[in-house]
């Protein structure tokens, strides 16, 4: 029996779809079918595949803390709901921005970032533009976060506390996780920190999930630790505004309109494409909350040069890590040590 070359290319798809996403082969009609089918199965953790970042020391070796990270948007199609990993393209894009983002935390923990089903960029921004948003295109990375974590506290935590961190996309992730997971004392209990990095978290979340804390302080631990920044003369933001949208300055760790000089930035750290860093930048700019909206007011060294065509002018969403880098490097080592030092009880 002949076998035509569209079928092959269609049972190919289907091969390296399934065999990257759940670890099981099975024919597809074509290569969109196989992608939707793969979207209604969870993904198989047990593989290393399945992971952007995993420890590369032997469990001995290893520091006494984890980091769990998950990636902001990195996937933008006009043809799929959902990204997904089964191109070295992608794989290589997202190693890159993940390598960048835990920069600051690697000196202090062991690194687990799984690949996660997150939603298209221009689906993502459409719902965050209603108020309130709606989480639907961001749900099966919802759900593979959670069966990630799962799979990682069972396998490798090995009972070690943890920081949890995410940007953007990422951390809308980490605060799902947290709202269904982290109910559980004992597992609050061996949370450092989530740095839950450009995502708007307000007080509405606070009152519906009373067993997350927002961060009041430089080493307080069990906490979360979040800020979206932006110019003074910004355009609307999706990411501040809200009703009782929360902030803290990563400047001088405070949650008031106290503003923090230039002075105070240790140094903004940037990169090229392939994850370089290009430049670093003590006192690149001062900081301060604006209350009522909860934004975190920057002033560059630049102004206007790190604007997002995308996102609006003076939106610095893409840079929420950036600016701060190397101070956010130190506060991670100071929680961490704060935790210890306290026997590992929330402060």
């Amino acid at each position: 029996m002949r076998i035509s070359a569209k079928s092959l290319i269609f049972a190919l798809a289907a091969a390296i779809l399934s065999a990257t996403l759940s670890g099981c082969v099975q024919p597809c009609e074509s290569a969109q079918a196989c992608r939707l089918a793969a979207e209604k199965r969870s993904v198989d953790y047990a593989k290393p595949e399945n992971w952007v970042m995993l420890p590369d020391c032997p469990a001995e070796e290893r520091k006494p803390i984890d980091v769990f990270y998950v990636y902001p948007t990195v996937f933008a199609s006009r043809k799929h709901a959902v990204m997904h990993w089964d191109s070295e393209e992608m794989r290589t894009k997202t190693r890159n921005i993940a390598g960048q983002q835990t920069g600051p935390f690697l000196p202090v923990g062991n690194v687990y970032a799984p690949f996660v089903r997150q939603g298209e960029l221009h689906l993502v921004l459409a719902a965050l533009a209603e108020r309130p948003g709606t989480d639907a295109p961001m749900e099966i990375g919802f759900r593979d976060t959670v069966d990630a974590f799962r799979y990682y506290l069972k396998h490798w935590n090995g009972g070690r506390p943890f920081i949890l961190v995410g940007h953007s996309q990422g951390a809308y992730d980490l605060l799902a996780l947290l709202k269904r997971e982290f109910k559980d004392p004992a597992l609050r209990k061996k949370l450092i920190a989530a740095y839950l990095i450009g995502c708007p978290i307000t007080d509405a979340d606070l009152a519906g999930n009373p067993h997350l804390k927002m961060a009041e302080g430089p080493i307080d631990s069990g906490v979360i630790v979040t800020w979206n920044s932006e110019a003074r003369e910004a355009a609307p933001s999706l990411f501040t505004g809200r009703p009782g949208t929360r902030c803290i300055n990563p400047l001088n760790w405070r949650t008031d309109a106290v503003p923090a000089p230039a002075a105070a930035n240790v140094g903004a750290v940037f990169f090229d494409g392939e994850g370089r860093i290009t430049g670093e930048i003590p006192a690149f700019c001062g900081a301060e909350i604006r209350p009522e909206t909860g934004a975190l007011v920057v002033t560059p060294e630049f102004p206007g040069q790190y604007d997002s065509s995308l996102l609006g002018a003076g939106i610095y969403h893409m840079n929420d890590i950036y600016f701060f880098y190397r101070n956010l490097e130190i506060n991670a080592r100071d929680r961490a040590a704060s935790y210890f030092n306290a026997g590992g009880q929330e402060k």
